[in-house]
């Protein structure tokens, strides 16, 4: 007697972070399902392939790579990150399915067109914003990942452009953390990162359209991440 065998995917999905300096908001990249022959035709979801199917893949990273030079990403991202593996067999309508989810980060100087958009993390971490396949539930990881690395590495600074301010870090880490940081509790670590020649403090200063002009930092190392020995203090 032979034992039928039953399908089963697993795809890698992505969710591609940036942090809106003007709004000052978490933003996560989603792309629009075109297929009609495919499940959620019309919904919005993570970026993601599967890597089971007819392409065959060498290793996870190989699988990886293709998703982000693929259309569904097509961005330069400047950091990722695997966050972990989610899998059942209610996830996928099709059948029994894996996938294998990663963090990524990019500066807000990028802009997306046709299928794609930017919109805010905190609509999708509370559904507001409902996405396809349990997507909402790996954006969650996502954001936990992210939130959880920079209570004590530089992490966050890889949502800043090559240059920053104080200011910029306190911005992009507070909304990261949801709590004002101290300014004190950033300034020790941008001086810390300072000390390691990971990034320089310059002679410039910026100019805002109000209040003072801050000094500009410039991150020399963008894709290394510091770990620090504190995690970040709140404001009081």
């Amino acid at each position: 007697m032979t034992t039928q065998q039953r399908p089963y995917l697993h795809s890698v999905d992505i969710g591609v972070l940036r942090f809106n300096q003007a709004s000052e908001v978490i933003e996560v990249m989603l792309q629009k399902r075109l297929d009609p022959d495919q499940p959620y035709f019309g919904q919005w979801a993570l970026p993601g392939i599967v890597i089971n199917g007819d392409m065959i893949d060498q290793d996870i990273n190989a699988a990886l790579a293709r998703l982000l030079a693929s259309p569904k990403v097509g961005i330069p991202v400047k950091y990722t990150e695997q966050v972990g593996t989610e899998g059942n067999g209610v996830r996928d309508p099709r059948c029994w399915s894996s996938t294998t989810v990663y963090l990524g980060l990019v500066d807000d100087a990028i802009s997306l067109e046709g299928d794609k958009q930017w919109v805010p993390l905190a609509g999708v971490l509370s559904s507001e914003i409902l996405l396809a396949f349990d997507h909402n539930l790996l954006a969650g990881m996502i954001y936990e990942r992210l939130a959880s690395k920079c209570l004590y590495s530089s992490l966050g600074l890889q949502l800043l452009p090559q240059e920053f301010t104080i200011t910029g870090a306190i911005s992009v880490f507070s909304s990261i953390l949801n709590y004002p940081v101290a300014r004190t509790s950033m300034v020790q670590r941008i001086t810390k990162l300072t000390d390691a020649g990971l990034v320089l403090k310059t002679d410039r200063k910026n100019q805002p359209l109000m209040g003072r002009a801050q000094t500009i930092y410039e991150n020399l190392q963008p894709e290394k991440v510091f770990f620090f020995e504190r995690t970040l203090s709140a404001s009081e």
